[in-house]
């Protein structure tokens, strides 16, 4: 018998965003005919989707936060409402195609599978965003997302191991999430959280696929587009990033090339006038402190970071450059 699963989507004041993608949602939910259910979390801090709710989609549940406690608190909350292991996690700005859990499903049966992305197609158009890789050279992490750049994507048709899945667009474990104590807050209010937390799997032994079969379109930035400005955006992803390096490169020599990196990438943008590079560097180094505090020490982890950059193809070096 098929598995049931609950979809968690959290919510600030999305009631356009979830007109227009949660038909499709349903279509797929009937179609299959179980106990599937869809959780709305309201992220608003002011209840505003409750009473409209439940005129527009009756069937919904809704969680209200008491406070707007970004992505990361929201999503938790509405994996612990589940009543369902498998979880897919939905930002209000996706859009599923007609049979997309299905494939999700069956990759999760598989041993060691911590999360599962499905085929996400930026805009509905070609651009692939679910194909994640991490490049390490020189010091410094990038997060390549080939489908988003002119860089290939190798074969896009295929099953694969990835880095991470974008939270918004992904199967996981509701028993496994938990026991991982879900997304670091070290991340808020938004962007990396996902990165993190299966670059925390992916240490532990566990493995997190793309799965093409599954299609979903994802309307980017959907929500956080409209209420944030660009600039602030770039701020918490530049800060984010040097977080992540802080959390998880845990060898000598990777630790004194990022050293030596993010010194000459101060230098460079006090002698240039960068202050915007400036205060990325000193907001990350704000949460110094807390980015130590949530590495894991060696004999804990059953990969180390390389091992990990390796397994999803991420290091330059297994590509032979």
């Amino acid at each position: 018998m098929k598995p049931s699963v609950s979809i968690v989507i959290p919510c600030l004041d999305d009631r356009d965003l979830l007109r227009s993608n949660l038909p499709a949602l349903f279509k797929e939910l009937a179609a299959r005919d179980l106990s599937d259910e869809v959780i709305l979390v309201d992220d608003t801090g002011e209840t505003l989707l409750s009473e409209w709710a439940q005129k527009e989609f009756p069937t919904c549940i809704v969680v209200s936060q008491a406070r707007n406690a970004g992505f990361a608190r929201a999503l938790k909350r509405g994996i612990n409402a589940a009543k369902n292991d498998l979880v897919f996690c939905m930002n209000p700005d996706v859009r599923v195609h007609l049979g997309f859990l299905d494939p999700l499903i069956e990759c999760m049966a598989e041993e060691d599978v911590f999360a599962v992305a499905p085929k996400v197609l930026l805009d509905g158009k070609d651009a692939i965003e679910s194909i994640t890789e991490l490049d390490y050279s020189a010091g410094s992490v990038e997060l390549v997302q080939p489908g988003l750049s002119s860089e290939p994507t190798g074969d896009s048709s295929a099953k694969r191991p990835i880095v991470f899945a974008v939270g918004g667009t992904s199967l996981i474990s509701k028993s496994a999430f938990l026991a991982m104590d879900g997304m670091n807050p070290l991340y808020e209010p938004f962007y990396l959280e996902d990165l993190d937390l299966c670059f925390r799997a992916w240490l532990a032994g566990k493995r997190v696929l793309y799965q093409p079969a599954s299609v979903v379109e994802h309307h980017h930035r959907g929500t956080i587009g409209k209420l944030v400005e660009p600039e602030f955006v770039r701020a918490i992803i530049e800060k984010n990033r040097l977080l992540f390096q802080w959390s998880f490169l845990d060898e000598p020599d990777l630790l004194e090339e990022h050293i030596g990196d993010l010194y000459r990438r101060a230098t460079d943008a006090w002698l240039g006038d960068s202050r915007e590079e400036l205060v990325w560097i000193l907001l990350a180094l704000d949460q110094y402190q807390e980015a130590l505090a949530a590495r894991k020490p060696a004999s804990k982890r059953k990969l180390s970071f390389r091992e990990v950059l390796t397994a999803t193809s991420g290091l330059r070096a297994s590509r032979g450059e």
